[in-house]
């Protein structure tokens, strides 16, 4: 039974693009077509109105429209005018003829329509419109629509003329909507021949693609049922498809029966070399059971050096740690001598910055003592001016008591002259007071200054003292830190010295023990890199034996398949 298509069979994949491409082609010839009559029909329409207009202003009179004003149609000028224009209309399908006019280039009016129904305008009636429209027109410029107007009065196609006097001066517009509704009619009927052509090309043209779609399918059918003979034919590969359409489908079943030819070719190949895998299969089964039990003792051997290595491994990885501590302690050890080192010298630089700071210090402090002892001196003698207060305060009491007796003598004088001498008897008073006051301030002065002598000669005791302290004591005390700083000196230096040998010879036994060490690293790497060795040649005879073994069942699997290709090659007829 034959099987049936999924989707869509080849007809439809070749029908149903071939119309939609049809279908567009018409779409787009019928759509331009219509455009250019369309163009073209309203073309000719622009032309028939500017010619009825032209036709319309050959009969128009200027000079008698340049003062159209209300009353105007009462006059002989605007029926003749009037008459010609509906002439005009007439003969040339105008649907509707007036002027236009203007008094101050703003407001719009009518002059003369041709209208005769009851819409007809009278001269002077605004024109609802704007002047602005129109002021290229009043300027001497015709101007003609270039497209149909749709209005409720039909289809115009307006075209506005300027209208002039004898002088050649714009006195009014002539505007004509020209009737083009035939234009329009003609439009519609071409449309309407075109979507007819456009329906009777389409039809046409899917009843010959179908046609060339059936002759297709029959010849494609054809191969199909060949096809479907010679696979459910027993496999027999002997057969040929007979076809002579003389096109392609004649080519592809020249390619099937060259096509079979080549599978019945590779059938008898497999057919000839399915016995000899068979036999070559069996044969490598043999040879790899020996060689699998040849490679379980390697394994075995491989396994035993293997666990030696691992013990000498071992071992030296202890020997490894153990100069490893070795060469830390050393390290340290010669780390902290050259940080002694390294200490000393600085102690050192410490020691002679001391020993020449109290150098100097003790230079200054005798600098200064010698100095501040002569001060000291100089000061002490002239503190001893002090000592002329008491001189002076001596004559001051003296003075004093003479001034006393001298203010007794007054008062006595004073009183012998009786009130004529009691005024000078109350100066003389005041003068004793006087006295008495000044003697008792010379009193305190000598008080003070025999308090400042003894404060002045206490303070030259302490000051003697002072210096004879610096001169003795501290002096000796920088004397004796110089010979400590010297003593302390020396022994920083023996130190330093001891520490560096000290250091040299902690390098010089760091750099033996890294010997020993790389000595030690060296042979464990080797037996680490020998014991790898071993284990990787211990899984790879293991890996082997496992080869081996897969090699073994594919062996006997292509034994099989060989045996099944022979059983399937027994299907076909060759």
């Amino acid at each position: 039974m034959k099987n049936k298509v999924r989707r869509f069979s080849i007809r439809w994949k070749i029908l149903i693009p071939a119309t939609v491409l049809i279908i567009a082609m018409c779409v787009i010839i019928g759509l331009n077509s219509y455009i250019r009559i369309k163009t073209g029909m309203i073309q000719l329409g622009v032309e028939e109105a500017q010619m009825a207009a032209s036709i319309a202003g050959f009969e128009v009179n200027g000079d008698a429209l340049s003062g159209v004003e209300k009353g105007f149609e009462n006059t002989e000028e605007y029926q003749n005018n009037l008459n010609a224009l509906r002439q005009v209309q007439d003969l040339c399908g105008i649907a509707f003829l007036y002027t236009l006019h203007t008094d101050d280039n703003v407001r719009l009016y009518y002059g003369i329509d041709t209208d005769d129904s009851t819409n007809q305008k009278h001269p002077g009636d605004v024109f609802e419109g704007e002047y602005t429209e129109f002021a290229e027109v009043f300027a001497g410029k015709e101007y003609v629509q270039d497209y149909i107007d749709e209005t409720a009065d039909g289809s115009l196609i307006s075209a506005y003329l300027p209208i002039k006097d004898s002088s050649g001066k714009v006195v009014a517009i002539l505007g004509c909507d020209y009737d083009a509704s035939y234009v329009v009619g003609r439009i519609e009927g071409a449309r309407n021949s075109i979507l007819q052509i456009s329906g009777i090309c389409l039809v046409i043209a899917l009843l010959i693609i179908n046609i060339i779609v059936n002759r297709i399918m029959k010849g494609m059918n054809k191969v199909d049922r060949k096809i479907y003979d010679l696979v459910h034919n027993e496999g027999d590969l002997t057969q040929k498809l007979d076809i002579t359409s003389g096109d392609e489908l004649e080519l592809i079943s020249e390619n099937i029966n060259t096509l079979l030819e080549y599978i019945r070719g590779i059938m008898l190949n497999i057919s000839q070399n399915s016995t000899q895998l068979g036999t070559s299969t069996g044969t490598i089964a043999d040879s790899l059971i020996s060689a699998k039990d040849n490679i379980s003792d390697i394994s075995a051997t491989m396994e035993q050096m293997s666990a030696a290595m691992e013990e000498t491994s071992a071992s030296l990885y202890q020997v490894d740690e153990s100069v490893a501590h070795i060469t830390q302690s050393i390290e340290g050890i010669s780390g902290m001598a050259s940080s002694e080192r390294d200490a000393a010298a600085e102690i050192m630089k410490k020691v002679q910055g001391i020993y020449e700071a109290a150098e100097n210090d003790r230079a200054e402090a005798a600098r200064q003592a010698a100095e501040m002892s002569e001060k000291m001196n100089e000061r002490i003698q002239r503190s001893r001016a002090v000592e002329q207060i008491n001189t002076l305060t001596a004559e001051i009491i003296n003075i004093t008591d003479q001034t006393s007796l001298l203010s007794l003598n007054a008062s006595i004088e004073a009183a012998r002259a009786g009130e004529a001498g009691r005024g000078f008897a109350v100066v003389a008073s005041e003068i004793g007071s006087l006295a008495d006051n000044s003697a008792k301030a010379a009193e305190e002065i000598q008080k003070v200054s025999k308090e400042v002598i003894n404060a002045v000669n206490e303070l030259a005791r302490e000051s003697e003292r002072m210096i004879r302290f610096m001169n003795e004591t501290a002096m000796n005390g920088y004397e004796n830190l110089l010979d400590n700083s010297l003593n302390y000196k020396n022994d920083v230096g023996h130190l330093s010295e001891t520490m560096s040998g000290f250091a040299e010879e902690s390098l010089d036994l760091n750099k033996n023990i890294d010997s020993i060490k790389e000595a030690v690293d060296a042979v464990s790497i080797a037996v680490e890199e020998s014991a790898k060795g071993v284990v990787s040649v211990t899984e790879m005879a293991s890996d082997m034996s496992m080869s081996m073994e897969n090699i073994k069942g594919e062996a006997e699997s292509n034994k099989e398949v060989a045996r099944q290709l022979e059983g399937e090659v027994q299907k076909f007829k060759l």
